[in-house]
């Protein structure tokens, strides 16, 4: 059953996805070359709300320079010595045989899953998918914050764009970050999980 309900939540996610992609209803795609929020529409709201999933759903568009050949998603652990451990993740490139004028343009969505697992969707020229491994953690999760991409930003080639950041303890009390503290992971200190997941626009096809 719980295998079906994920099933079904990730075709909900695809079309939420491809109306954007396909410009269905309001106009959803970026105007200016960067990575912003997606902008949800009534009814994608109103889906979201009913599956309880909202709050665990990250979807952000993006719309890369025609410099860009490849988009690399990576999602990470923090270890206990306070480097960032590769989760898993996913990369795609235009190729060698595309058009100078092809560009990477569409969106990128995640859900997060009660196992501490993430299901991520990529759409542009193409859908692609993945999962990362759940996560069998020795504490009950008393307090947590979860962050999400909230404001357009510029994409830099070759760097790290942090987009989603989830901090989980079993103490009662949590303080605040943002998303630029991925670059300085010693400000987790003392939390019991943290993840993270970036979006990095490269320069180079594979």
């Amino acid at each position: 059953m719980k295998k079906l309900f994920a099933l079904f939540i990730m075709m909900i996610l695809t079309i939420v996805l491809s109306a954007c992609t396909n410009n269905v209803g309001e106009p959803k795609s970026l105007s200016k070359e960067g990575v912003a929020p997606y902008k949800f529409s009534e009814s994608d709201t109103y889906l979201l709300d009913s599956l309880g999933i909202k709050m665990d759903t990250n979807i952000i568009s993006f719309k890369a320079p025609k410099t860009a050949r490849g988009l690399n998603i990576n999602a990470y652990i923090l270890n206990d010595d306070g480097t960032w451990k590769d989760a898993g993740g996913l990369g795609i490139s235009l190729g060698q045989d595309a058009d100078a004028d092809e560009r990477l343009e569409g969106t990128f969505a995640m859900l997060l899953k009660d196992n501490y697992a993430i299901d991520f969707n990529i759409n542009t020229n193409g859908r692609s998918s993945f999962k990362t491994g759940a996560l069998d953690v020795d504490f009950e999760t008393m307090a947590s914050a979860k962050g999400f991409l909230t404001d357009f930003q510029k994409i830099e080639l070759n760097k790290e764009i942090p987009v989603a950041l989830m901090v989980y303890d079993g103490g009662n009390s949590m303080r605040t970050y943002e998303l630029e503290d991925f670059f300085s992971p010693s400000k987790f200190e003392g939390m019991d999980l943290v993840q993270a997941v970036t979006l990095t626009f490269t320069d180079e096809t594979d």
